[in-house]
């Protein structure tokens, strides 16, 4: 649940460590939010002030009995859903039905993925309130800012005017060196375009770039796909760094510090090992 301190707690001005949380309670201090800034480290000298925001995690008893006892003030009423064992054999089948067809394909996933989901609401696995509710509409919007992006990109020849200037600038300096420029040209759009789009505009590129080099096509769109999928350095690169994006509270610059390295890192192994697999 997420709370307040009051003006007049018991829990301002002392250390968390001193409060005893746990002990009194049963209560996890998860994070503070204090003036736009979100402190999860650290926590345990940390001396709280009013209007602190808090993340608490515990019992409900408990954390009813911190509110009775004028600690924090209620920002979110916690509440217990019992689950739903014996729908479990339902969800699960419809999952495993889900990828199967997929996988023989049947008909594509996104519709799959549909029918899955309103199969599991009829079967009342999940209440229709529950799937509402748990839409994050922030996120969903900038996933369709992100996409209008793409198509703006793919429509206005941008993204292809790129491919090709880089690609052209490296054609006559050998296999390892094009497949490099392919991987991290890849990388880069890819943080910026969706993948799908990205993979589309370059792999008929790349393929036709390799036939003419005389050489195999296959370790290129390999190199296309792993970069297309191996998106880490931005959080509008691909859909599930948006999600952990918006619930972890994280900055942009998070991202960029982890995430480029990671790139870094994908892009020397994937060069070196896929010439093994599917030589020149």
């Amino acid at each position: 649940m997420e709370a307040s301190v009051g003006p007049n707690s018991h829990l301002r001005g002392r250390p968390i460590k001193d409060l005893k949380l746990r002990r009194k309670y049963g209560v996890y201090l998860m994070a503070v939010h204090r003036q736009e800034q979100n402190i999860s480290e650290e926590l345990q000298d940390l001396r709280l002030q009013f209007a602190d925001t808090l993340l608490l995690e515990g019992p409900p008893e408990g954390l009813q009995r911190m509110m009775e006892d004028g600690g924090i003030v209620n920002l979110s009423t916690p509440t217990e859903r019992p689950q739903r064992r014996s729908k479990a054999p339902i969800a699960i089948a419809t999952i495993l039905a889900v990828m199967g067809l997929a996988a023989f394909d049947v008909m594509p996933i996104a519709g799959l993925a549909v029918i899955g989901a309103v199969v599991v609401m009829m079967t009342r696995c999940v209440d229709p309130e529950e799937a509402f509710d748990a839409i994050d509409w922030r996120i969903l919007f900038l996933i369709f800012g992100m996409l209008g992006l793409s198509m703006g990109m793919e429509e206005t020849g941008t993204a292809r005017v790129i491919v090709e200037a880089v690609v052209g600038a490296v054609g006559g300096i050998g296999p390892l060196a094009i497949l490099a420029a392919v991987y991290v040209l890849t990388s880069a759009l890819t943080e910026m375009v969706s993948n799908n789009a990205v993979a589309v505009l370059i792999g008929p590129i790349v393929i036709a770039l390799a036939i003419e080099l005389g050489f195999d096509p296959r370790p290129f769109i390999m190199a296309v796909m792993f970069a297309a999928s191996a998106s880490f350095a931005t959080p509008i690169g691909y859909q599930t760094n948006t999600f952990v994006y918006g619930a972890g509270g994280y900055k942009f610059n998070d991202f960029i510090k982890v995430g480029l390295p990671l790139n870094i890192i994908f892009a020397v192994v994937a060069v070196l090992i896929i010439p093994i697999f599917f030589p020149f």
